[in-house]
């Protein structure tokens, strides 16, 4: 009778757009198949996630593991296609969206969003409409604004005004975030986006983080919603977290309304480390008509807070007065001094001259880096040439770049392993700060094995965090401290349902596949990188250690304890 059934299915499938090949009808038949937990696996995992870090298709592999009834073999299965990506992936993986099992067809659906196969985008639409289990439908949705593909943004935007399904909704609020990252086009003008709706999904706890990054990320207020939102937040401040008031805060900080000012400055007065940069951030960018904002910013940058002093000069330094940015230039922190550097206006004045010439000699990289870019803000191209023979290399490797003759060193991709490590594993990560713990994943088998592999070779040690943005990410592994170099060679991606949430690590890349020493620690939830970023471990001890995180930090030592 389940045979039956799933026949009768297949008839009602829409008209195919080319023959139906012997693995569509092996898969499909198999989306009927009872999965059980005690089934034996039919291919084992390590054979999957073999193929899909080797970028392959062995489809007889794949076909007998996506027909097994057991459902871990089935969801490995699944992963490993979507990594691999492409149309011949995206065939195998459409029929699971019909299986019996929810799980497989939720998993599919993830599959489906990280094959970067933009066809597939009809067979999600398609599928939704049938689909009853909300996990499943959550899925969907994402995957749909993941591939970005024909209807994605009036499929979305229908379900953010209608549906009453919260992990819906939020899967469609995420999904047009997402889109606004990496299909930036397809936002532009009419976005067909109800924007009442989604100031109202802040009102409800389940739906107010996307809702608000939503709305972060994608310009959809105008002055006129402003009274409202802030009147969601001061109603709702104590069931409102700090993630949700930071993404409203950025938000509200290119508008223009007279009651934003004084609404951040109530964030920043709340004594809670994420609202207070947020709300520096913000006022740094807005313009500041009145001389207390003006006097009340410079205040904040004096305090003794890097992260706080960065952010205020970064987004605020045309606000900065010269005592504050000559207090500023003389702290001892490396970070703050290099970026009071750059937001000093007026550069032909002796005590920065001074530091120019000071610089070029120091072996600080937070001053090379500064240094370069001073040259490069003033367009001094002939200056920048003869620094391309410095005989530092953050300075020298700098020019090059800013005069765009340096060559990015090419890598190969990493031969499969054949051996690995037993996973999850833990490693200390002893930095100028303190000790940070991490939990590697064992569903990321290959980036984790990567990891470990520096680590036991000593390459962690002394490297820089060349890159921390608050409230966003501290990126390390850098020899220098300028992100510059490589290991000799790239890894793949293995992208998860894992989302980058405050505490896990995700790999850096320059580009699919282009993975190697250099990790991030997520300061915040940053949700744009889901499904496109390999999430690949999460802090287990030491979490203050790393929100604690300045450019220049380093990491002294690194070790597995299990």
């Amino acid at each position: 009778m389940r045979i039956l059934h799933c026949l009768t299915r297949l008839s009602h499938r829409s008209k195919p757009a080319k023959p139906l090949t012997l693995a569509f009808f092996t898969v499909f038949l198999a989306s009927c198949s009872a999965l059980t937990p005690k089934a034996p696996p039919c291919v084992e995992s390590s054979v999957l996630y073999r193929l899909a870090d080797m970028r392959q298709i062995n489809e007889p592999a794949f076909s007998k593991a996506l027909a097994c009834d057991n459902l871990e073999t089935v969801e490995v299965a699944l992963i490993s296609l979507g990594r691999i990506g492409g149309q011949q992936a995206s065939d195998l993986i459409v029929p699971l969206l019909t299986h019996s099992n929810a799980k497989v067809r939720e998993t599919a659906a993830f599959a489906l969003g990280i094959s970067l196969h933009k066809p597939a985008t009809a067979s999600l639409i398609e599928q939704l409409q049938q689909e009853k289990n909300s996990k499943v439908r959550a899925a969907m949705v994402l995957a749909i604004g993941n591939l970005g593909g024909e209807d994605s943004v009036s499929t979305l935007a229908r379900l953010i005004e209608q549906t009453e399904d919260a992990q819906v909704a939020n899967a469609a609020m995420q999904g047009l975030a997402i889109m606004s990252v990496f299909h930036r086009h397809l936002l532009t003008g009419d976005t067909e986006i109800e924007v009442a709706r989604v100031i109202d999904r802040l009102r409800n706890q389940d739906t107010a983080l996307k809702a608000s990054f939503l709305l972060a990320r994608v310009p959809l207020l105008r002055d006129p919603h402003v009274p409202d939102v802030i009147s969601i937040v001061r109603d709702k401040s104590e069931s409102l977290d700090s993630a949700t008031q930071a993404f409203i805060i950025r938000a509200l900080s290119k508008l223009g309304h007279k009651d934003i000012t004084p609404f951040l400055w109530d964030k920043f007065r709340s004594k809670n480390a994420t609202l207070q940069l947020a709300a520096i951030q913000a006022l740094g960018i807005r313009t500041l008509t009145s001389t207390e904002d003006i006097q009340r910013l410079n205040r904040v940058a004096i305090f003794d807070n890097p992260a706080m002093q960065v952010s205020a000069l970064q987004s605020g330094r045309r606000w900065m007065t010269p005592q504050t940015l000559k207090a500023l230039r003389d702290s001892e922190n490396t970070w703050v001094q290099s970026e009071a550097f750059l937001a000093t206006n007026d550069k032909a004045q002796p005590e920065v001259q001074k530091l120019v010439k000071a610089w070029l000699e120091s072996d600080d990289p937070n001053h090379q880096r500064a240094v370069i870019q001073y040259f490069v803000e003033l367009d001094m191209s002939p200056v920048l040439k003869q620094l391309t023979e410095s005989d530092k290399a953050i300075i020298r490797i700098g020019a090059q770049r800013a005069l765009k003759t340096y060559q990015e060193p090419k890598t190969e991709p990493m031969v499969t392993p054949t051996e690995m490590p037993g996973l999850p594993v833990k490693v200390k990560l002893e930095t100028t700060k303190g000790d940070i713990v991490i939990r590697l994943f064992e569903d990321t088998p290959y980036t984790s094995a990567n990891f470990l592999r520096l680590v036991e070779s000593g390459f962690y040690e002394n490297t820089y965090f060349h890159r921390v943005i608050p409230n966003f990410v501290a990126q390390g592994g850098s020899k220098l401290g300028d992100g510059s170099g490589s290991v000799g060679y790239s890894i793949r991606e293995e992208l998860n349902q894992r989302s980058h949430s405050k505490g896990t690590i995700g790999m850096a890349t320059a580009g699919k596949d282009t993975g190697g020493a250099q990790f991030f620690f997520n300061l915040a939830p940053n949700l744009h990188l889901d499904s496109n970023y390999t999430v690949f471990g999460e802090v287990i001890e030491g979490m203050d250690i790393m929100m604690s995180l300045e450019q220049n930090d380093q990491i002294i030592a690194a070790q597995i304890i299990q």
